[in-house]
Protein backbone atom coordinates (compact mmCIF):
# COMPACT_ATOMS: atom_id res chain seq x y z
CA UNK A 1 0.00 0.00 0.00
CA UNK A 2 1.43 3.44 -0.71
CA UNK A 3 2.37 5.68 2.06
CA UNK A 4 2.36 9.22 0.03
CA UNK A 5 -0.56 11.03 -2.18
CA UNK A 6 0.68 13.22 -4.73
CA UNK A 7 -0.98 15.62 -6.11
CA UNK A 8 -0.67 16.14 -9.76
CA UNK A 9 -2.74 19.58 -11.87
CA UNK A 10 -2.87 19.28 -15.13
CA UNK A 11 -4.17 21.94 -17.23
CA UNK A 12 -5.19 20.67 -20.26
CA UNK A 13 -2.16 21.93 -22.03
CA UNK A 14 0.85 19.80 -23.19
CA UNK A 15 2.79 22.06 -21.20
CA UNK A 16 1.48 21.29 -17.73
CA UNK A 17 1.82 17.40 -18.79
CA UNK A 18 5.96 17.51 -18.65
CA UNK A 19 5.59 16.85 -15.14
CA UNK A 20 4.40 13.58 -15.41
CA UNK A 21 7.78 12.00 -16.67
CA UNK A 22 9.84 13.80 -14.34
CA UNK A 23 7.11 11.68 -11.41
CA UNK A 24 7.81 8.41 -12.97
CA UNK A 25 12.05 8.82 -12.53
CA UNK A 26 11.63 10.46 -9.07
CA UNK A 27 8.84 8.62 -7.48
CA UNK A 28 8.23 4.99 -6.47
CA UNK A 29 5.40 3.26 -7.23
CA UNK A 30 5.39 1.32 -3.85
CA UNK A 31 5.71 4.73 -1.58
CA UNK A 32 3.54 6.72 -3.76
CA UNK A 33 0.04 7.15 -5.14
CA UNK A 34 -0.48 10.14 -7.72
CA UNK A 35 -3.88 12.02 -7.81
CA UNK A 36 -4.04 13.67 -11.24
CA UNK A 37 -6.51 16.59 -10.72
CA UNK A 38 -8.09 18.55 -13.44
CA UNK A 39 -9.97 22.21 -12.98
CA UNK A 40 -12.68 23.38 -14.88
CA UNK A 41 -14.64 26.39 -15.77
CA UNK A 42 -17.98 26.41 -13.21
CA UNK A 43 -21.10 25.99 -15.84
CA UNK A 44 -24.38 27.55 -15.76
CA UNK A 45 -27.65 26.35 -16.49
CA UNK A 46 -29.30 26.44 -20.07
CA UNK A 47 -32.85 26.98 -18.89
CA UNK A 48 -34.86 29.93 -21.46
CA UNK A 49 -36.23 33.20 -20.13
CA UNK A 50 -39.83 32.99 -18.12
CA UNK A 51 -42.67 33.61 -20.87
CA UNK A 52 -44.12 37.19 -20.93
CA UNK A 53 -47.05 38.09 -20.94
CA UNK A 54 -47.78 40.57 -24.30
CA UNK A 55 -51.31 42.03 -22.85
CA UNK A 56 -54.12 41.26 -19.68
CA UNK A 57 -56.89 40.08 -22.95
CA UNK A 58 -53.89 38.15 -24.54
CA UNK A 59 -52.95 35.38 -22.40
CA UNK A 60 -50.83 33.38 -24.96
CA UNK A 61 -47.09 33.73 -23.17
CA UNK A 62 -44.21 35.09 -25.81
CA UNK A 63 -40.78 34.09 -25.38
CA UNK A 64 -38.17 35.90 -26.53
CA UNK A 65 -36.58 33.63 -28.71
CA UNK A 66 -37.16 30.11 -29.90
CA UNK A 67 -34.32 29.09 -27.99
CA UNK A 68 -36.34 30.25 -24.86
CA UNK A 69 -39.18 27.99 -26.03
CA UNK A 70 -36.81 24.98 -26.20
CA UNK A 71 -34.81 25.25 -23.08
CA UNK A 72 -38.80 26.07 -21.08
CA UNK A 73 -39.51 23.08 -22.49
CA UNK A 74 -36.14 21.26 -22.10
CA UNK A 75 -34.39 22.61 -19.76
CA UNK A 76 -30.77 21.60 -18.99
CA UNK A 77 -29.54 21.76 -15.28
CA UNK A 78 -25.83 23.19 -14.34
CA UNK A 79 -25.74 19.44 -12.54
CA UNK A 80 -26.20 17.69 -16.07
CA UNK A 81 -23.04 20.23 -17.88
CA UNK A 82 -20.99 19.32 -14.95
CA UNK A 83 -21.67 15.62 -14.69
CA UNK A 84 -20.59 15.70 -18.77
CA UNK A 85 -18.12 18.15 -18.38
CA UNK A 86 -16.35 16.24 -15.10
CA UNK A 87 -16.17 13.04 -17.63
CA UNK A 88 -14.53 14.91 -20.45
CA UNK A 89 -11.92 16.12 -18.50
CA UNK A 90 -11.44 12.72 -16.45
CA UNK A 91 -10.82 11.46 -19.96
CA UNK A 92 -8.48 14.28 -20.98
CA UNK A 93 -6.32 12.75 -18.27
CA UNK A 94 -6.30 9.53 -19.29
CA UNK A 95 -2.52 9.60 -21.26
CA UNK A 96 -0.95 10.55 -18.33
CA UNK A 97 -2.87 7.86 -15.83
CA UNK A 98 -2.06 5.50 -18.10
CA UNK A 99 1.62 6.51 -18.40
CA UNK A 100 1.91 6.18 -14.75
CA UNK A 101 -0.30 3.56 -14.63
CA UNK A 102 1.84 1.39 -16.77
CA UNK A 103 4.62 2.73 -14.30
CA UNK A 104 2.97 0.52 -12.02
CA UNK A 105 1.78 3.67 -9.78
CA UNK A 106 -1.79 3.50 -8.44
CA UNK A 107 -3.30 6.30 -9.98
CA UNK A 108 -6.60 8.11 -9.73
CA UNK A 109 -8.41 10.57 -11.33
CA UNK A 110 -10.36 13.75 -10.36
CA UNK A 111 -11.73 16.19 -11.70
CA UNK A 112 -13.42 19.54 -10.23
CA UNK A 113 -14.40 23.04 -10.94
CA UNK A 114 -13.83 26.45 -10.01
CA UNK A 115 -10.35 28.45 -9.17
CA UNK A 116 -7.44 26.18 -9.99
CA UNK A 117 -5.57 27.60 -7.02
CA UNK A 118 -8.24 27.00 -4.66
CA UNK A 119 -9.44 23.47 -6.25
CA UNK A 120 -5.84 22.02 -6.09
CA UNK A 121 -5.67 23.36 -2.29
CA UNK A 122 -8.69 21.78 -1.03
CA UNK A 123 -8.08 18.64 -2.88
CA UNK A 124 -4.76 18.68 -1.43
CA UNK A 125 -6.32 19.15 1.95
CA UNK A 126 -8.98 16.38 1.71
CA UNK A 127 -6.40 13.93 0.32
CA UNK A 128 -4.07 14.55 3.21
CA UNK A 129 -1.94 14.53 0.48
CA UNK A 130 2.06 14.62 1.08
CA UNK A 131 2.70 16.33 -1.70
CA UNK A 132 2.11 18.63 -5.02
CA UNK A 133 3.58 18.32 -8.14
CA UNK A 134 3.37 20.69 -11.11
CA UNK A 135 5.03 22.35 -13.61
CA UNK A 136 4.90 26.01 -13.89
CA UNK A 137 5.64 28.65 -16.82
CA UNK A 138 8.37 30.08 -14.47
CA UNK A 139 7.06 33.65 -15.18
CA UNK A 140 8.62 36.60 -13.73
CA UNK A 141 8.64 40.21 -13.50
CA UNK A 142 5.44 42.25 -14.55
CA UNK A 143 4.25 39.43 -16.60
CA UNK A 144 4.13 37.60 -13.33
CA UNK A 145 2.65 40.67 -11.40
CA UNK A 146 -0.40 41.09 -13.94
CA UNK A 147 -1.14 37.45 -14.82
CA UNK A 148 -0.84 35.96 -11.67
CA UNK A 149 0.46 32.05 -11.24
CA UNK A 150 -1.40 28.94 -10.32
CA UNK A 151 1.69 27.40 -8.77
CA UNK A 152 2.66 30.20 -6.69
CA UNK A 153 -0.77 30.89 -5.02
CA UNK A 154 -0.88 27.12 -4.74
CA UNK A 155 2.27 27.59 -3.39
CA UNK A 156 1.73 30.21 -0.57
CA UNK A 157 -1.36 28.22 0.54
CA UNK A 158 -0.13 24.89 1.65
CA UNK A 159 2.21 23.77 4.29
CA UNK A 160 3.50 20.40 2.09
CA UNK A 161 6.29 20.61 -0.49
CA UNK A 162 5.40 21.60 -3.69
CA UNK A 163 7.53 20.08 -6.21
CA UNK A 164 7.50 23.09 -9.46
CA UNK A 165 9.04 22.00 -12.66
CA UNK A 166 9.89 24.81 -14.82
CA UNK A 167 8.98 23.62 -18.13
CA UNK A 168 10.18 24.47 -21.33
CA UNK A 169 8.58 24.65 -25.23
CA UNK A 170 10.65 23.06 -27.45
CA UNK A 171 9.87 25.37 -29.82
CA UNK A 172 11.28 28.50 -28.04
CA UNK A 173 14.79 26.82 -27.16
CA UNK A 174 17.39 27.67 -29.07
CA UNK A 175 19.54 25.72 -30.73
Amino acid sequence: MSSRIIVVPIDGSQFSRQIVPHLCQICTPERDAMVLLRVGEPSGSLIGSPPRLVSLSWTTPMYDSPRDIEYNAHPIYATQIEQNERSELELELEPERQVLKQAGFNVRVEARFGDPAEEIVALAEQLHADMIAMATHGRTGLRQLLMGSVAEQVLRRVDIPVLMLRSFRTSNRAN
